[in-house]
């Protein structure tokens, strides 16, 4: 019987190993050892550790590519959401954000090791790594993949909680000195934020998420304390 744990283990003997965005992964290569990108490291971790091809298309190991996107999709078509906090304390259950949830553009998926830490491909500055406080995360979902057998800690003690000092794109708007600052460090970096007018708009998301491509940060185009340190602020 395949186990949750069985994809933490495989995932972990590729931390270290280089993050590309949109890199293309030979899915059927047991051997690949990057870059990734997030949505292509957990589908080939999952393929590998169960023989399962999620959120790929085609669906074929051979020519397929994934897809954060896909994750959502299939886990949604597929029956496999798991709640977040549920989630977060089971070895092996997967972490979707999809794509324009949060304000956000770009998706992000990841492997939860079960004790508040995820494995993933976050970005090029960091390659694949654990990453700390999965609770306090933007997630649209968990999930799980069918077949497998899951051994979940307690979830009562993890308490959800957004991120502080986080600026992104919302409705309405986020707005004040605290978007100002942004604006004028990514306009002093190269990168055309719009009017400086401290109103975080699209313009602004965008230009952020060029900011972190051009820093190897995850490309999210929210501000948090990462991408605040980044840009000197």
């Amino acid at each position: 019987m395949f186990e949750g744990q069985d994809l933490v283990d495989l995932a972990m003997t590729r931390e270290g190993q280089k993050y590309v965005l949109g890199a293309r992964v030979h899915l059927a290569n047991p051997n690949w050892s990057g870059p990734w990108d997030c949505a292509e490291f957990v589908s080939w971790c999952v393929y590998h550790a169960y023989k399962t091809l999620i959120a790929v298309r085609p669906p074929n190991a051979q020519q397929g590519e994934s897809y954060s996107g896909w994750w959502y999709e299939d886990a949604v078509a597929g029956d496999m959401l798991m709640p977040l906090r549920e989630a977060i304390a089971t070895p092996g259950a997967i972490l979707i954000r999809k794509p324009g949830a949060f304000g956000i553009k770009i998706g992000h998926v990841a492997i939860s090791r079960g004790d508040g830490t995820t494995i993933e491909a976050k970005g090029a500055r960091d390659g694949v790594l654990v990453v700390k406080d999965a609770a306090k995360r933007s997630w649209s979902t968990g999930a799980i993949v069918p077949g497998v057998a899951y051994a979940g800690n307690d979830a009562s003690a993890i308490v959800l909680k957004a991120p502080k000092k986080l600026l992104q794109l919302a409705s309405p708007y986020m707005r004040g000195d605290p978007v100002i600052a942004v604006q004028t460090a990514l306009k002093s970096a190269g990168v055309d934020p719009g009017p400086i007018d401290g109103i975080y708009g699209q313009a602004t998301a965008d230009a952020v998420a060029a900011f972190q491509a051009m820093n190897g940060l995850v490309v999210d185009g929210a501000v948090g304390a990462e991408t605040r340190k980044v840009l000197g602020l």
